[in-house]
């Protein structure tokens, strides 16, 4: 497989001014100043159900500053490589140098991005209105040389042809699977799939993310719907999009989401609660606010955080967490991106979960009086959190343990649940830590 410097994109000359769309319908229009200031301000705001974000009402006749920019920054990778990448690409089309903004990446690579939200420039409009772009087949093969190439080059994210747009730091490309067949989407059609080679620094950390994710499904956790990616010799994990559906006639149907970090007008870079992000309580009130099931809803958010804590998950920050739009209602969207810590490092008071346990964030130190604090935090009832949080520390050993000695398998499996298991206090002391009653 080969790559090619220039992208085969149409690109127009520069512009100041990004139509966003939502599923192909134009919604609202982000504006450039001469300073580089954003405006967002919506087409038609009677007509519009719901905001793009909670952080961006329909009722304001325009948005300027940090929301618009977290709206739109949320949408991108993390990665800088990834995003110097695009802006070469970019700036090899136009013939002039280009900046990594988020306004100047979208006007590119924002055709197909998390949610059913789109940005085109005039030029390009009519194309995202008429649906355009294609799917082209691809096989095994191909897909198992694409993981190569991107384990070689973590910021080779897209293909020429390619114009969608994903946020986090981990490496990963798209594709969608229709009639049973693979496919890579070409232009501004809307993919199925997310696949991810796992991080390469840490041995077979596909498989702990495919792992851990069904470890969360096994507990009843609503959470994406994942598989070992069965491409040559190449190990990966392949998501199933849950703001994606693929409708009778076999066209793909965009639901609208945003991360927790968008949603709370955040930049990307806020998105620990230890570095000035949303903490725990902030988010359990913006559930509280918008969500069409609230009370249910922030009892999944604390199922998240309490499993987080007792699977060793280290990562579980705000932009981990996301509100689904499906019709008239917001739901908390089903858990994604989870991925223990448990073969890796040691889950001792030097590592922090990403979000505090009533006031404590180091693994180890979390004892009776904290689960207490965290349900009164989130408005739950303590004695039905506490009884949560003993359960699921009761589970999670064995249910582990029969994810990777039964649906991973073979010897990966079973290095893996050796490694976990044969430590002192890697997993059994999750379990423990629930059920003390210790008030130190």
């Amino acid at each position: 497989m080969s790559r090619t410097s220039r992208r085969s994109r149409r690109c127009s000359v520069a512009t100041d001014r990004l139509h966003v769309l939502l599923d192909g319908t134009t919604v609202a229009q982000v504006e450039r100043g001469a300073r580089g200031g954003l405006r967002l301000t919506y087409s038609d705001p009677a007509a519009m159900r719901h905001p793009l974000t909670p952080a961006l009402l329909v009722n304001a006749a325009a948005h300027r500053g940090k929301p618009v920019e977290a709206f739109l920054e949320g949408l991108l990778p993390d990665d800088a490589a990834v995003r110097q990448r695009w802006a070469a690409d970019l700036a090899d089309s136009l013939g002039r140098p280009v900046p990594p903004t988020a306004f100047d990446l979208l006007a590119s690579m924002g055709q197909d991005c998390a949610g059913a939200v789109q940005f085109a420039d005039d030029h390009l409009l009519p194309d995202l209105q008429a649906r355009t772009g294609s799917y082209e087949p691809v096989d095994d093969q191909k897909i198992a040389a694409r993981l190569r190439l991107l384990r070689d080059d973590t910021s080779g994210w897209t293909m020429p042809a390619e114009h969608w747009s994903l946020a986090g730091a981990q490496s990963k490309f798209t594709l969608a699977l229709l009639d049973g067949r693979w496919h890579e989407p070409h232009g501004s059609v809307a993919s199925t799939h997310i696949v991810k080679p796992g991080v390469a620094r840490m041995r077979h950390q596909a498989v702990v993310e495919f792992a851990t994710m069904r470890l969360a499904a096994r507990l009843e956790l609503p959470t994406a719907s994942v598989t070992l990616g069965d491409f040559g010799d190449q190990e990966s994990v392949v998501v199933k999009r849950f703001d994606r559906r693929v409708l009778d006639d076999g066209s793909v149907r965009r639901l609208h989401q945003v991360d927790l970090c968008q949603a709370a007008g955040r930049l990307p870079s806020e998105k620990y609660e230890a570095r000035g992000g949303p903490s725990s309580r902030e988010l359990a009130q913006l559930i509280r606010r918008v969500s069409s099931d609230p009370e249910h809803d922030v009892r999944r958010f604390s199922d998240a955080l309490l499993f987080n804590y007792l699977a060793g998950c280290p990562d579980g920050h705000a932009k981990n967490f996301a509100l689904l739009y499906a019709g008239a209602t917001v739901r908390l969207a089903p858990l994604y991106d989870l991925a223990t810590g448990l073969p890796y490092a040691r889950l001792d008071s030097d590592t922090t979960a990403a979000f505090h346990i009533g006031g404590v964030r180091r693994f180890g130190e979390v004892y009776e009086k904290h689960w207490l604090a965290h349900a009164r935090e989130l408005g739950l009832d303590p004695a039905e959190r506490l009884d949560r949080a003993r359960t699921l520390a009761q589970r999670i050993p064995e249910e582990l343990r029969a994810v990777l000695t039964d649906e991973v398998g073979g010897d990966v499996g079973r290095r893996l649940w050796a490694r976990i298991s044969g430590r002192p206090g890697r997993l059994t002391s999750r379990a423990r830590e629930a059920v003390r009653r210790t008030n130190r």
